[in-house]
């Protein structure tokens, strides 16, 4: 994982959360560029595939964990999305994950750099009491998502 470094209050606004602020202040949208790497393909089996991203052991991921509304970049044709970070509680994680919904996207992303661009944050990662209640709150996440990229 390669993250686009910030610094200022440009980095105070993004380890807070303030996804957009921190974009502004910056000139430029965070980005994080990393390997697609093979995940445990429940989010295909909840309607909701996911790229799941290597992330780097010795270098933290800045923003608060939650779900963002992302741009992705893939062989220079970029995407709308979502990305989750965090331990996905739901299901019982323990160690940081982060991994991205492209809408519109069909296709084997395994073994390839992509680029994640966070325009917005959504929403505070929280454990449900379902699999159903996740994946109602995954429509909305996507509803909320696709208007704040439009």
């Amino acid at each position: 994982m390669c993250a686009i470094p910030y610094s200022g209050r440009a980095q105070e606004a993004l380890s807070r959360g303030s996804i957009r602020e921190a974009n502004e202040l910056s000139g430029s949208p965070y980005r994080i560029r990393a390997l697609v790497v093979h995940g445990n393909h429940l989010g295909s089996n909840l309607g909701f595939p996911t790229a799941n991203l290597q992330l780097a052991e010795n270098r933290p991921f800045v923003p608060p964990m939650g779900v963002y509304a992302v741009k992705v970049a893939v062989d220079q044709t970029n995407y709308g999305g979502m990305a989750n970070a965090g331990i996905r509680p739901t299901l019982g994680g323990k160690t940081m994950t982060l991994e991205v919904h492209l809408f519109d996207f069909s296709g084997d992303l395994y073994g390839k750099i992509v680029e994640v661009s966070f325009m917005d944050r959504i929403r505070d990662e929280r454990k449900f009491d379902s699999l159903e209640d996740l994946v109602k709150q995954l429509h909305m996440d996507k509803a909320d998502a696709l208007r704040l990229l439009s």
